[in-house]
């Protein structure tokens, strides 16, 4: 029997989210969480801080909504609220937590997850295509003559990289346009735990029908389903029926189809069907990009962050979207613990309790230039003054200029100075080649981003 008074909700909660997250982050932001009332639908958790909330709201609300689906909890709401004084909880916002505790907001996705639009997705070299095709898939539904198959959208790409926030803005912007569509947001991992127990009931048809009467279907990580051979099963017969029928299907996974081993054949062909787009961690250009539209949308009352600081961040937190603005979070979370003006060496200290590494520390560019020469089995003198057109020395060299505008500082025209006073205009040249080749070469963009991750 489920539970229904506050304290007995949370402890599930917890337990849950104390399996899903490493225990520095259990212990941060999880522990200190009171609940505080439970109405019926809305559970209310004291937090202790404004911060705490952002973070919980913006870094975990994938595990906040895992952990409810896994826990038979998926239609229970959440409301986070900031102590003002002993004994005198408030709201912590009149956005989203009040629209939770009213009951209001579209149900067909998680609650947590009301940031995913498809105007808040910052659009880079990286993600050009699969923001292209989402919004292909928005601005076609329902014509007759649409162009392109994009039935299945199958979009991949790495962790914490949007993929996620773009299938969710999809089923948004499908539901604004046309509000009687029947949208469904389905993570693999739920979709198991739901058969399970229909498999234990001996009466899985009622599920299969479940998600075939949508008309849109969003399906989270796919790659899981490797491992879940019945699982696979129903998700085929679900994805037959739909694609049979003409409802859209949106798909994500780490991997494109053709990769995906441990997954049948019919499957993946399916998976295939339709337009294939994959997502890349954004550049250094799109991810100050990134930074300063989560600043414009969840940081407004925030003095200007100098432009030195965005520097810092979008050097720092290559890896992923998540990455890059979980960095951000904390440090603005730094600056306000601190009560001092949000600058760069608070920005250095937030980072080097994130990664444990010196923040102070600049890359210079003979350390990437290094690298570079390592990794391409050539000496530093044959890669910066050697002149060739031999592929040998050509590439390395452009990768060599395209992490050095990434890691450091420094302009065209000084890293043209490296490399016997080369133009300014060449190296811009060479790095729009690089990245050109990274969008047309997944594995070609892995091994570059593999080589700037890890040099520090």
């Amino acid at each position: 029997m489920p539970a229904t008074d506050a304290q007995s909700l949370w402890e599930t909660l917890r337990s849950g989210l104390a399996e899903r997250l490493s225990e520095s982050s259990f212990r941060d932001w999880v522990q200190p969480c009171r609940p505080l009332s439970f109405d019926g639908s809305t559970l209310w958790v004291q937090v202790p801080s404004p911060s705490a909330r952002i973070w919980i709201e913006q870094q975990l609300a994938e595990e906040f909504n895992d952990t409810l689906v896994q826990a038979d909890l998926g239609h229970l709401r959440l409301a986070f609220s900031v102590e003002e004084a002993p004994g005198a909880p408030r709201p912590a916002r009149r956005g989203a937590a009040a629209r939770a505790a009213k009951g209001e907001g579209p149900a067909d996705f998680p609650q947590l997850f009301h940031r995913y639009t498809l105007d808040r997705f910052v659009v880079g070299p990286g993600s050009q295509l699969a923001f292209a095709a989402a919004k292909a898939v928005v601005d076609n539904h329902g014509k007759a003559n649409a162009g392109f198959n994009m039935n299945p959208l199958f979009v991949y790409g790495g962790a914490g990289l949007g993929k996620t926030h773009l299938m969710i803005g999809i089923g948004k912007a499908l539901k604004a346009r046309h509000p009687d569509l029947a949208v469904c947001y389905l993570k693999v991992d739920s979709f198991f735990h739901e058969l399970t127990g229909a498999i234990k009931n001996r009466n899985t048809e009622p599920l299969r029908r479940k998600y075939q009467q949508n008309d849109v279907l969003l399906l989270d990580d796919v790659q899981t389903l490797r491992s879940m051979e019945r699982t696979q099963e129903e998700v085929f017969y679900i994805l037959e029926y739909l694609l049979q029928n003409g409802r859209q299907i949106v798909i994500t996974s780490d991997n494109p189809p053709q990769k995906l081993e441990g997954l049948h054949e019919r499957l993946i062909t399916r998976c295939k069907w339709g337009l294939t787009a994959d997502i890349q961690p954004p550049d250094f250009e799109t991810r100050i990009a990134i930074l300063k539209k989560k600043l414009e949308d969840e940081f407004r009352e925030l003095p200007p962050v100098p432009e030195e600081v965005l520097s810092f961040i979008a050097h720092k937190a290559k890896g992923s979207v998540r990455d890059l603005e979980g960095l951000l979070t904390r440090v603005v979370f730094q600056a306000d613990f601190l009560g001092v003006p949000l600058g760069l060496e608070v920005a250095q200290v937030a980072y080097q309790g994130v990664s444990g590494q010196d923040a102070a520390a600049p890359v210079s560019m003979e350390r990437v230039f290094r690298a570079a020469a390592e990794n391409f089995g050539l000496t530093l003198p044959d890669l910066l003054r050697k002149k060739s057109r031999q592929a040998s020395i050509l590439l390395p060299r452009q990768v060599a200029m395209f992490l050095a505008r990434e890691l450091t500082a420094a302009s065209f025209t000084e890293i043209g100075r490296a490399f016997n006073n080369m133009h300014h205009s060449t190296v811009m040249n060479a790095i729009d080649s690089v990245r050109l080749r990274m969008r047309r070469d997944p594995d070609f963009h892995k091994s570059v981003h593999a080589l700037l991750n890890s040099i520090h």
